[in-house]
């Protein structure tokens, strides 16, 4: 169910921010998202996937990779929100990805301009899709969309005004080019949750399952 809100009462913002639940909203050009809190399965895969590029990525000098931080344009003004400043534009994808020499975009707890890849975790009825006209002309080279339910993974690279899905390998696999890894998703041979397997292209021993 989505809400609107002509004015959002400063007693729901305060409330947020004491239960530390506001992280996860968004300010959509002086709009304020407000999002639920993640699910069980929602935080497992974004935590499992955290670990895995902390490991095996940017332990290995590559890059950085960080959870629940704000995005925004160049340029971006602050607006006040109930006493407190923040950005009038920013989204927070669920894993932003900045290569080895990028470390400057990180500015004042955001990451100003684009990451050079993200991953959204990809609940039923959540926004993933709409961001894309946000993400693309800032300039994110690959946005990298895991289905919470399915963990089926989608990669889209950056076209010339929108972005383009690679089409995966006959086996299903997808590779992401920024962060040199594959995704493949396989049925859980005892009959639970599907099981998300990452192996790095350049490291293949490197590899491990969300």
């Amino acid at each position: 169910m989505r809400a609107t809100y002509v004015e959002v009462p400063g007693g729901l913002i305060r409330a947020r921010r004491r239960m530390g639940v506001d992280i996860f909203d968004e300010m959509w050009e002086g709009e304020l998202h407000m999002t639920p809190m993640p699910s069980w399965l929602h935080q497992r895969e974004s935590d499992a996937l955290l670990l895995f590029f902390r490991l095996h990525w940017e332990a290995l000098g590559e890059g950085l990779v960080a959870s629940h931080v704000g995005v925004k344009p160049p340029g971006t003004t602050d607006i006040e929100m109930d006493g407190e400043m923040v950005p009038g534009d920013y989204r927070g994808p669920d894993l932003v990805f900045l290569l080895s020499g990028h470390e400057d975009r990180v500015q004042g707890g955001c990451i100003v301009g684009p990451p050079d890849a993200l991953i959204e975790v990809r609940s039923p009825g959540d926004e993933t899709y709409r961001k894309f006209p946000f993400f693309h002309p800032l300039g994110v080279p690959e946005v990298i969309v895991v289905h919470r339910d399915t963990k089926a993974v989608e990669v889209y690279i950056r076209g010339r005004s929108e972005y383009d899905r690679v089409a995966p390998a006959p086996d299903g696999s997808v590779a992401s080019r920024v962060l040199d890894t594959l995704f493949r998703t396989e049925a859980d041979p005892a009959g639970g949750l599907p099981v998300l397997r990452l192996r790095r292209l350049r490291h293949a021993d490197r590899e491990g399952t969300a």
